[in-house]
């Protein structure tokens, strides 16, 4: 299968699905981890052309790790808007690109709004990406590709159908994580936590829930043509 993983910031993915991405990679699906945002606001010492240039070197090392192709859609941190006419041309620009067999996105209901607007942006585009008459310069796609949405950050508001065993993978996980330095340092000073630690201790809890070591939760998008008589995901 070909896999389009879409996070809203560089980082997203890794925290929420980065085991089984690395999973998928590892079984010899082709995977394509897209962030929408540049990261461009997430720091206190660099300027955001700054940021954002470390932040997308930071994505495609951590990409690399898990065996993925690396995208980036150039928007903006807090900016990413449903209804923008040329971001939904780019994401169909994306969806035809990547011709996925399935999709991994964020819940649509998370706790901020570049998350929720990138759910629904991808919900919504993925389908105008299969209309031949949607011209964009580039061949639509032929599947109204099903989706699969990861979990929150922390779990909040969030209860998984599915989960996937990534015990064998969480070094591969940590590491995907770790590879974005300066959001480490970002989180911890922004924020107050060790988002590394965080992410360990959800996907243990995760585990917890369906008796191994370390998990990670989804949940499909039960919408007419998304659903599929098998399971997707590893």
């Amino acid at each position: 299968m070909r896999i389009l993983a879409v996070g809203a910031h560089p980082d997203d993915l890794e925290i929420l699905c980065g085991g089984t991405l690395a999973r998928f990679a590892r079984e010899g699906h082709e995977v394509v981890m897209c962030h929408a945002t540049l990261g461009n606001r997430g720091s206190y010492v660099h300027t955001s052309e700054e940021i954002a240039a470390i932040r997308t070197r930071e994505a495609r090392a951590a990409a690399a790790v898990a065996g993925a192709e690396h995208a980036t859609l150039g928007f903006s941190d807090s900016e990413i808007n449903a209804a923008d006419p040329e971001q939904r041309r780019a994401v169909v620009d994306l969806v035809r690109d990547a011709r996925p067999d399935l999709i991994v996105t964020h819940y649509p209901s998370d706790y901020m709004s570049d998350h929720n607007e990138i759910s629904k942006l991808v919900f919504d585009v993925s389908f105008h990406a299969t209309l031949p008459l949607f011209e964009t310069g580039k061949p639509h796609h032929d599947v109204v590709a099903p989706i699969y949405y990861m979990d929150t950050l922390m779990g909040i508001g969030f209860q998984p159908t599915e989960y996937v065993d990534v015990s064998a993978v969480i070094d591969t996980k940590v590491a995907m994580l770790e590879a974005h330095a300066s959001q480490v340092t970002w989180l911890r000073d922004h924020d107050g936590v060790d988002i590394v630690e965080q992410m360990r201790t959800t996907t243990r809890f995760r585990g917890q829930q369906c008796g191994v070591d370390y998990a990670e939760g989804f949940t499909p998008c039960l919408a007419w043509l998304r659903t599929r008589p098998r399971r997707l995901l590893p």
